[in-house]
Formats: structure tokens, C-alpha cells, sequence
């Protein structure tokens, strides 16, 4: 009797986790499905790199319907400023289409989510730009992680060519717009009077920030932010 039950308790296990397997199977093809784009085609090969990452990445994407997709291999491409996942289902790689998407994420590698958001840079033309989010608030400050094809030595790349960062910054509100910032002191304190400028040197001294690189510029602008200081 005892073997009896402890025989049917194992073949309902199985059969249950069988299902659940089943059903999360099912409910990856059909997000799969959700998700728009064309296939992608690769790059021609010069010296340094056209995407943010080396290798794909687990990420998330949110659609402008709301939904959200998660745990998709994701590689951003800085070159073109488009997002490319891997359907596993179909073994391919696929450009999702911009316009259905809201942003993605991922997480660095050491624990720290990066966060993307597409936004109209230019309400003219329409055009629509990936821009990580460094630091959220009614001004943002973003990074646009261009990456250009340019020319140089053809000791560095033998075709004359290569994948050059071209990085670029903005405060963005949805009352101004953007506003171009470089990565320096002087380049953040033109954004504000004189008065508050003194203000900020002393919130800088007494943190003990010198801006040197991306990091200590965030870590500036979120001292700065939470002061309450106004832009121009």
C-alpha cells in the first residue's frame, strides 16, 4: 500500500512538473512572439567594437503597451542605436523595432541595473533615441552610447577604419528638453547663475567630489539635484 501511494505521488510529480515545464515553454514563445523586429544582419568586422557589451546579456524589455519581457539575451548596438535579442526558438538574432519598445534593462555584472529609455530627441523629424538613464529626477541626466565608424591609421586597423565611443550627454526635463553637458566642472557650472555656482562649489568641496570621469560626474549632478538648485 505504502509503495502504491509513493508511486502514485512520484507520477503526479512528474506529470505536474511536466505541465509547469510545458506551460513556461509556451508562455516564452508566446512573449517571443510579442516582440517585433527583423533579423539581424552583422556588421562588417574592424578594430574596436560596435555594441556596449561583448557578448549578449539577460535583460529585460518593456513595450509601449505596458508589457514587460524579461530574461532575454540582449546585446545594444552603440553603432547603429538599436537593440538586438536572441530568439533562442528560431536561433536567431533579431533588431527589435524601435517604436515598440519603451526601454530595456540589464544588469552590469556587478549588480548595478542599467536603464535605457527610447525618447523623441527630435519632435521634428521623429527620431527616436536609446539613452541610459545615469540619474533620474525632473532633470535626468542621460548618456547617448553612440559609437561611430571613422578612419584611422591602418596600423591600428588594417582597412583604414574603426569603431570609435562618441559618447554624449544631456540634461533632459520634459519642460526644456535636452541640454548638452560635458563631462567637467566648467561644463556643469554654466548651467546655473553665478550665485548658485558658488553654492555648488561649496557642495563639491564640502563632499569632497572632483569631477575626473563619468562616475564622479553623476555623483555630482545627484549632489547638485538634491540641493533643489534651479537651471537656467
Amino acid at each position: 500500500m505504502t509503495k502504491r501511494i509513493f508511486y502514485i505521488i512520484t507520477l503526479w510529480g512528474l506529470l505536474t512538473g511536466g505541465s509547469l515545464i510545458a506551460q513556461d515553454k509556451k508562455q516564452k514563445m508566446w512573449n517571443s512572439e510579442k516582440i517585433k523586429g527583423t533579423q539581424f544582419i552583422a556588421y562588417p568586422t574592424y578594430a574596436g567594437t560596435p555594441y556596449l557589451s561583448e557578448k549578449f546579456v539577460i535583460g529585460d524589455i518593456e513595450l509601449t503597451d505596458g508589457t514587460t519581457i524579461r530574461e532575454l539575451g540582449l546585446r545594444y548596438s552603440s553603432f547603429q542605436d538599436e537593440l538586438i535579442y536572441y530568439n533562442k526558438f528560431i536561433s536567431k538574432q533579431i533588431v527589435i523595432d524601435k517604436i515598440s519598445l519603451k526601454g530595456f534593462s540589464f544588469d552590469n555584472g556587478n549588480g548595478v541595473k542599467r536603464i535605457f529609455r527610447s525618447q523623441d530627441y527630435d519632435i521634428n523629424s521623429h527620431e527616436q533615441r536609446f539613452f541610459e538613464v545615469l540619474s533620474k529626477g525632473t532633470t535626468s541626466l542621460l548618456a547617448y552610447r553612440k559609437v561611430d565608424l571613422e578612419s584611422c591609421e591602418t596600423s591600428y586597423s588594417k582597412f583604414g577604419l574603426a569603431y570609435q565611443p562618441s559618447y554624449r550627454y544631456y540634461l533632459y526635463s520634459a519642460e526644456k528638453g535636452y541640454s548638452t553637458v560635458k563631462l567637467t566642472r566648467n561644463s556643469l557650472l554654466s548651467k546655473f547663475d553665478k550665485p548658485n555656482q558658488k553654492i555648488i562649489k561649496r557642495i563639491l568641496r564640502k563632499n569632497g567630489v572632483q569631477i575626473t570621469d563619468e562616475a564622479s560626474f553623476v555623483k555630482a549632478w545627484d549632489l547638485v539635484s538634491e540641493s533643489g538648485i534651479k537651471l537656467l
